[in-house]
C-alpha cells in the first residue's frame, strides 16, 4: 500500500499501516453501499455502522489548531512534480475514492465512492460515485473526473511513483455519469484496494491552466491561504457534503488548521513554548527530554505532554549510500562505514534512551526477518543464490557489530577496508574506489549533533566525511536528483507491503530521479522478491516473501541502520480534547484529525495565563 515521501522531515497523514486478506473471501456483498473492501480478512465495520470505534462521534466543531514544522511549502498542488507541497492540503482538501480505518490492517470503506463491486475473477472493480459528492466549487464529482484523475496520475505531470504504484491497472472507463470500471492487467491481491487510494481532481479545473497553481478538491477543508515558505491555512467547510457519513463522524473538527514553517529546529521549539503554535509533533529526543520543561509544563500545566502508543510498522531509517557512486560499490566498504556508527553510545548520550536500534526494514511486524533463514525462506532464496550476498545464508539478521564495543567495531572496520584494498595515507584511506572522502546530505532537523560523533569514529579509520546541510526545498531537490553521496532517509513501511516496494527497491526505479529508490539498489533477486510480495495470494505467503526481501535488503548493506521510537511524542497547549481509545495504526497527523477544540478548557487556560495561576 501507498506510503508517502519517506524523508527526514515529518510527513502528514502517512497512509495507515495495514494487512491484506484474500479477495476470494471479501467480507461484503458486492456493490452494497458502505461495505468495505478487506484483504485476507473481513471488514470490521458492517454496512450501516455509526462511527469508527476510536473517534468521539459527539466531538464539538470549532476553534483552530496551529501546527509547527521544519521546512516550507511553495506550491498549492501537492501532487505536482516540482515544488514543495503541503500534506495537509493533500489529505484535507482532496478526497480519495475510499477511506481507511485506523484499527484494521488494510480495509477501505467507500468515501467519494458509494459502493465497490469486485468481479468474481478479481480482474476489475466497479465504483459507484456518491450522488451528493461535490467539489469545493460545487461542481458534482463525476465518473469523468475519476477517469481524468487516473490518467493524470499516470502522466509525467506528477511523481513517477504513481505510475509504478498503479502499473497493473489497465484502464478506467466511465460506464455512466456516476459509475467507473477499473480493469486490471493481471490478478494482483492489492489492486482493488489501492485504486481506491486514487485522489480525485476536478477535470474542469485541472485540464486547463498551470497544473501546480490549483488546489480544488472535494475534501472537508479548502485552502484559505498559502504563504510560500511560511504557512498554510485551511478552512473547514461547514456544509461539506461528506460530514454526515459514518467514516467521517467525530473527525475534521477544527474550523481552521494552520501550519507554520520554521527553518531552524531550535526556533521551532522556542516558538511552541511562546504559544506561536499550539500542537507539536516532537521529532527530537533531546527536545522532548530537555527543552519541553519549565513552569508551563511542570507547575502551571499550560502545556501537556503525551506519549501515544501505537502498533505501527516502523520501517527502516538510516544513512543511505548512493550506490551509483564507485566509492560504495564494495560491500566491505559499506560494512566498515556501518560499523563506525555507535548506536548504544548515541542512545545513551544523545537520545536519552528513548530509541531502539533498527535491524530490519519491516521492524515491529511479523514481516521482519530474524536469525538465520528458515527452511521455508531457503526454498525461496536458494534459487536466487547467484544474485545474492553470501551472508544472506550464513549471517543472522542484525549481525553486523552486534555485541561489540566501539573499539572492536573500529578494528573490524579497519580490517574490512584493508581487505577491500584500502590503505591509510595522510589520514585518508585510499583504494580501488578512490579516496574515502565524501559528504552527508542533511535537511536540517538538528542531525548535526547525531552525525558528528559518527564522523569522529570514521576519521579514526581514515574516512573523511563532512556535513552538507541544506534547507528543506534544496534538500528535497538534491535527493530527488540523486545529487548526494550519503543522506538520511526513512523508508516508511506498513503491515501490508505491496506495489510501493517497486518504488523503494526496484531496478527500474533506481534509474528514475523522482522514485524512492534513493540508494540506487539494482538487483535481479530483489526484483523477484518484490514481485513475490506484490502477488502473494495468502497472508502466510506475503509474510514469508517479505521476510525474504527484508533479509536480502539488510545483507545488501545499502544503508547504516539507525533507530526507531516505540511511541509518538505529542505536546499541546491544554485547550484540546482527544479520544481516550487510541487507534492501532496511525500517525500523529492522523491523530490530529480526531482531536477537537475544547472551549471551556480554552477559557480556563486563558484565565489562568492572565492571572499567572496554575491550570487545574
Amino acid at each position: 500500500m501507498r506510503l508517502w515521501r519517506p524523508l527526514t522531515a515529518t510527513l502528514f497523514l502517512v497512509a495507515p499501516v495495514f494487512l491484506f486478506g484474500p479477495l476470494a473471501s471479501l467480507g461484503f456483498a458486492a456493490g452494497a453501499p458502505g461495505a468495505g473492501l478487506a484483504m485476507r480478512a473481513e471488514a470490521k465495520y458492517p454496512p450501516g455502522f455509526k462511527a469508527f470505534d476510536y473517534v468521539n462521534p459527539q466531538a464539538p466543531k470549532g476553534g483552530s489548531l496551529v501546527l509547527g514544522e521544519d521546512g516550507g511549502v511553495d506550491t498549492r498542488n501537492p501532487f505536482a512534480l516540482k515544488g514543495e507541497g503541503s500534506f495537509e492540503v493533500e489529505k484535507l482538501v482532496f478526497q480519495e475514492l475510499g477511506e481507511s480505518s485506523l484499527d484494521e490492517p488494510f480495509t477501505r470503506y467507500p468515501s467519494l465512492a458509494e459502493s465497490f463491486a469486485l468481479a468474481p475473477d478479481h480482474l476489475s472493480l466497479v465504483v459507484k460515485i456518491r450522488p451528493e459528492a461535490v467539489f469545493s466549487d460545487h461542481h458534482p464529482v463525476t465518473a469523468a473526473d475519476v477517469v481524468f484523475s487516473f490518467e493524470l496520475f499516470r502522466s509525467d505531470k506528477v511523481l513517477p511513483f504513481y505510475k509504478s504504484y498503479w502499473s497493473d491497472i489497465k484502464q478506467a472507463q466511465a460506464l455512466d455519469a456516476k459509475t467507473v470500471k477499473f480493469t486490471f492487467a493481471k490478478e494482483n491481491p492489492e489492486l482493488a484496494l489501492i485504486i481506491t487510494e486514487l485522489p480525485i481532481l476536478p477535470q474542469h479545473v485541472y485540464e486547463k491552466g498551470e497544473f501546480a497553481d490549483q488546489a480544488i478538491g472535494s475534501g472537508p477543508y479548502v485552502l484559505k491561504e498559502l504563504r510560500p515558505g511560511a504557512a498554510v491555512v485551511l478552512a473547514r467547510q461547514p456544509d461539506w457534503w461528506g460530514k454526515d457519513l459514518a467514516i467521517n463522524k467525530g473527525r475534521y473538527n477544527f474550523d481552521e488548521i494552520q501550519v507554520k514553517y520554521y527553518k531552524d529546529p531550535t526556533a521551532l521549539g522556542e516558538a511552541f513554548k511562546k504559544g506561536d503554535f499550539t500542537a507539536f509533533q516532537v521529532a527530537s529526543a533531546k527536545v522532548w527530554a530537555t527543552d519541553l520543561t519549565g513552569d508551563k509544563f511542570d507547575t502551571l500545566h499550560y502545556i501537556k505532554r503525551e506519549l501515544l502508543i501505537d502498533s505501527n510498522a516502523q520501517g527502516g531509517q538510516g544513512f543511505v549510500f548512493n550506490l551509483r557512486l564507485p566509492l560504495f560499490q564494495d560491500v566491505r566498504v559499506r560494512q566498515a562505514l556501518a560499523l563506525a556508527f555507535d548506536f548504544d553510545w548515541s542512545n545513551k548520550n544523545l537520545f536519552f534512551n528513548q530509541y531502539q536500534q533498527s535491524e530490519s526494514f519491516f521492524q515491529n511486524t511479523p514481516l521482519a526477518a530474524h536469525g538465520l533463514p528458515s527452511a521455508e525462506e531457503l526454498a525461496i532464496l536458494t534459487p536466487l543464490k547467484a544474485d545474492l550476498p553470501a551472508e544472506v545464508f550464513t549471517k543472522e539478521m542484525g549481525w553486523l557489530g552486534r555485541g561489540q564495543a566501539i573499539k572492536e567495531r573500529l578494528r573490524e572496520a579497519a580490517r574490512l577496508l584493508q581487505q577491500a584494498g584500502y590503505k591509510v595515507k595522510d589520514g585518508v584511506a585510499e583504494g580501488p574506489g578512490g579516496k574515502l572522502a565524501f559528504r552527508i546530505l542533511l535537511g536540517g532537523g538538528g542531525f548535526q549533533r547525531v552525525i558528528e560523533p559518527y564522523l569522529q569514529n570514521l576519521r579514526k579509520i581514515g574516512v573523511q566525511v563532512s556535513i552538507d546541510e541544506k534547507e528543506a526545498s534544496v534538500f528535497t531537490k538534491r535527493l530527488e536528483s540523486r545529487a548526494f553521496d550519503m543522506t538520511s532517509v526513512i523508508f516508511s513501511q506498513s503491515q501490508s507491503p505491496g506495489n510501493e516496494q517497486r518504488d523503494f527497491w526496484g531496478s527500474a526505479a533506481a534509474q528514475q530521479n523522482y522514485s524512492r529508490n534513493y540508494s540506487g539498489l539494482s538487483s535481479k533477486a530483489v526484483d523477484v522478491l518484490v514481485d513475490r510480495v506484490i502477488y502473494a495470494k495468502t497472508r502466510a505467503e506475503l509474510e514469508l516473501s517479505t521476510r525474504c526481501l527484508d533479509r536480502v535488503l539488510y545483507h545488501s548493506h545499502l544503508m547504516v541502520q539507525n533507530w526507531f521510537s516505540p511511541a509518538h511524542r505529542l505536546a499541546y497547549w491544554d485547550k484540546y480534547g482527544h479520544p481516550q481509545v487510541l487507534p492501532l495504526y496511525y500517525s500523529l497527523r492522523q491523530f490530529f484529525s480526531l482531536m477537537w477544540y475544547d472551549p471551556a478548557r480554552a477559557a480556563q487556560l486563558s484565565e489562568a495565563q492572565a492571572k499567572g495561576l496554575p491550570l487545574r
